[in-house]
């Protein structure tokens, strides 16, 4: 008996062995988790969907039905990346960038548990269930999409991950549902060093990446927030800022300012992979953001027939009071002065007309010349119901609207000397602004293509390389004058320096 428990143990001793020698050292793990901004809150452009290198690996944290994907398995990390349904978000080009600068046989993967809206006391595990009891029902779904607990379920990935590859550091945007609390560094570490117990790892091979929330400069609502991000790395030690500044922003339909457009989130992402990069050792180039210009546009040809609209994008604007229809990401239909309605962080301000039955549909397209898409497939401007907006939904069976039939079937008029009106197909009144169709006196457009009123001739740059030769840099990444340092914290030869 006891000849055979000795075999057993040795049995078991081997395939532990053998597990863990399973382990790809060359497979480096990013575990990530934060809200709606790691999440991904913009629509994939076409840049983002071109070849991702095999390479750069997503493990899926819950079930997905397209793409489809299972639970506990890894895929070629095209976006969506976190859940069905979410966008481009911080993970993307982060894994791009890595892969892009390591040796060929070095595999990046990222295991990403993120919910859109949620407090910091989502991933603390004895405080979730009281947090979520008192929240709308849409958050409560997204988070049994976690089984009501995300730090378990981020866990649980991890350790399937663990199996795979060695975790090389923790990616984290969060904080707008905990805007300026000061408080949050405190509880970032508790989960932090949660993490770093429960998966075995040590604290000081772990970086935590933590990035800043949308920038004052860009409009962003809780850009206060970040004067407590810059506070981390004195309550984390291993810890690095990441930088949002020059990142482009986007406006809801509320003129607030959370998210970051598609290119924010490429940005951002190399920003995350620089910092991960520079302490492995290596120094990589990644894009600068255009610098910030004021672009205005002005009517460069009216167009006054339907035969010149078809095939054409175009604006749609009210000469009168100097306003235009544009899209939001979140599929709204908006209406406001033009300098508002022709920014480039704007889902769209361009519109393709097209045939749906007796009548016309008309589809956003984006700055970049793609139709915007809802789910994937091309949306069509609704008037939905009375009560609600117009917006850019998916035309439902043989409604060919949202909310009523035939709301997404126009009818457009040009009259001389006015301008072009819209009448919808199932409401029969007429479009005037971001409301439902429901006036019965039209309102005049000008459909028009648009030219920039002065060009800058402003292209995006690249950053120079550049080695570590013991120059000190803030922790932004910034070149600072070491001969006068103000109290804080520095880097030098990749290496933390406190000056008190």
């Amino acid at each position: 008996m006891r000849k055979m428990l000795i075999l057993a143990g040795l049995m078991l001793m081997a395939s532990l062995t053998n597990a863990h020698a399973e382990a790809d050292p060359n497979f480096y793990i990013y575990l990530c988790f934060g809200q709606s901004n790691m999440e991904g809150n913009a629509t994939p452009e076409a840049i983002d969907k071109e070849y991702v290198d095999p390479r750069f690996q997503m493990l899926a944290c819950v079930d997905f039905n397209n793409p489809a994907r299972t639970k506990g398995q890894w895929y070629t990390a095209y976006p969506p990346i976190v859940r069905q349904g979410t966008g481009l978000g911080m993970a993307d080009y982060f894994g791009r960038t890595m892969v892009a600068n390591l040796p060929e046989n070095v595999k990046v993967g990222v295991v990403d548990v993120a919910i859109g809206g949620t407090k910091i006391e989502g991933f603390i595990s004895e405080e979730v269930a009281d947090y979520v009891k008192n929240e709308a029902d849409w958050f409560k779904n997204y988070m049994a999409a976690y089984d009501n607990d995300p730090y378990k379920r981020l866990v649980e990935m991890a350790k399937i991950a663990q199996q795979s590859g060695v975790i090389k550091g923790i990616l984290l945007h969060q904080g707008e549902s905990n805007n300026t609390q000061k408080d949050w560094p405190q509880k970032v570490k508790k989960i932090y060093d949660r993490l770093i117990k429960d998966l075995g790892l040590n604290a000081a091979d772990i970086p935590l990446f933590v990035g800043e929330m949308v920038s004052q400069a860009a409009g962003g609502t809780c850009w206060g927030h970040n004067s407590v991000i810059a506070t981390v790395p004195e309550v984390i030690p291993n810890s690095y800022v990441i930088a949002s500044e020059g990142c482009p922003a986007k406006k809801e339909a509320d003129g607030a300012i959370f998210h970051f457009t598609a290119k924010g989130y490429r940005i951002m992402g190399q920003r995350y992979a620089k910092v991960a990069l520079w302490l492995l050792g290596v120094n990589a180039k990644i894009d600068k953001p255009d610098p910030i210009t004021s672009r205005k546009w002005t009517i460069d040809q009216r167009l006054t027939s339907l035969s010149e609209l078809i095939g054409k994008s175009f604006a749609i604007v009210n000469e009168a009071d100097g306003k235009a229809l544009y899209g939001t990401d979140y599929e709204d239909l908006a209406y406001d002065n033009t300098a508002t309605a022709f920014d480039d962080n704007n889902s769209g301000y361009l519109f393709k007309i097209g045939r749906m039955g007796s009548g016309r549909s008309l589809r956003l397209v984006t700055p970049e010349g793609d139709v915007f898409k809802v789910y994937g497939q091309e949306g069509y401007l609704n008037s939905q119901a009375e009560t609600g907006d117009c917006s850019f939904l998916l035309g439902l069976n043989n409604q060919r609207g949202y909310d009523i039939p035939d709301g997404a079937v126009w009818t457009p008029s040009y009259e001389e000397g006015k301008g072009w009106s819209l009448r919808n197909g199932g409401t029969g009144k007429y479009l005037k602004d971001a409301t439902p169709a429901k006036y019965d006196e039209p309102t005049y457009f000008t459909f028009c293509t648009l030219k920039e009123a002065s060009s800058t001739g402003i292209t995006t740059i690249h950053s120079a390389d550049g080695t570590y030769d013991g120059n000190v840099y803030d922790l932004n990444g910034r070149r600072v004058n070491d001969s006068n340092l103000s109290p804080g914290i520095y880097i030098k030869d990749r290496k933390k320096v406190i000056i008190k």
